[in-house]
């Protein structure tokens, strides 16, 4: 190669170089830009400005913000700052959930779960609950829980409704921490196991859950002899606190 193609074939690499760096820059601008949006957004939700927060949000969905789309569905689902509108609602739920968000995805199953802006399908909610339950969103584990618990959507199998609440209950639900302290506590798709039944009622119980609570109160108070053979040795330390 000679020397002036050399330099022009340089020249043209750094041309190159220079384009992709800006480029990159950009991106990243743009990407601090938009978290900024977002936070102010969701501030402005925290305070009850809710007309604000949809003056924020709707641009970034409009670009295909998935957390963006699913915010300003809440908003039209709940009316707040906005008309409410289930169908609009259900809109952006599904622009969301089509990309993957797993936040939009448990919307959307509510959405058909209770026939808001579409007809009722436990079927389609159990499909999207499911969408967003593997990828660790507890919300969607919890319900996913409760749809094999009742057979609704999914066929009926208490197992795999423990396996769900399971989930979601170490992730820190207290309402699946109660649920799966009562099927431990009865043997309902998980080995009778009275030391794992106070184990969850003491964890949902120590986040105000009233249900566990009365629960834990309930199994506290039960003689240890035969009733709750596994948990002699849990009884007086989780009772005592």
């Amino acid at each position: 190669m000679s020397g002036t193609k050399l330099s022009a074939w340089l020249g043209a690499v750094a041309l190159a170089l220079c384009g992709t760096l800006a480029l990159g820059q950009d991106a990243a601008v743009e990407a601090d830009v938009t978290q900024a949006a977002l936070a102010d957004a969701t501030q402005a939700y925290n305070d009850g400005d809710f007309l604000s927060a949809y003056s924020l949000w709707r641009p970034l969905a409009q670009a295909g913000n998935a957390e963006a789309m699913t915010n300003v569905g809440i908003l039209a689902r709940y009316g707040l700052g906005i008309v409410q509108d289930f169908a609009e609602a259900l809109r952006w739920y599904q622009q969301a959930a089509d990309q993957g968000y797993a936040r939009g995805q448990f919307q959307l199953g509510l959405m058909h779960e209770y026939g808001l802006g579409v007809l009722q399908s436990d079927t389609d909610a159990a499909r999207w609950y499911q969408a967003s339950a593997v990828q660790g969103y507890v919300r969607a584990q919890f319900a996913l829980g409760v749809l094999f618990a009742q057979g609704r959507g999914v066929p009926l199998n208490v197992e795999e409704a423990a396996r769900w609440y399971r989930l979601a209950a170490e992730q820190g639900d207290a309402n699946a921490q109660n649920i799966l302290g009562r099927q431990y506590a009865t043997g309902e798709g998980v080995p009778l196991d009275a030391a794992q039944a106070l184990h969850w009622y003491a964890l949902a119980a120590r986040q105000g859950h009233a249900d566990a609570q009365e629960n834990l109160r309930a199994a506290c108070a039960v003689e240890p002899v035969g009733a709750y053979p596994k948990g002699i040795k849990a009884l007086p330390a989780i009772c005592a606190q």
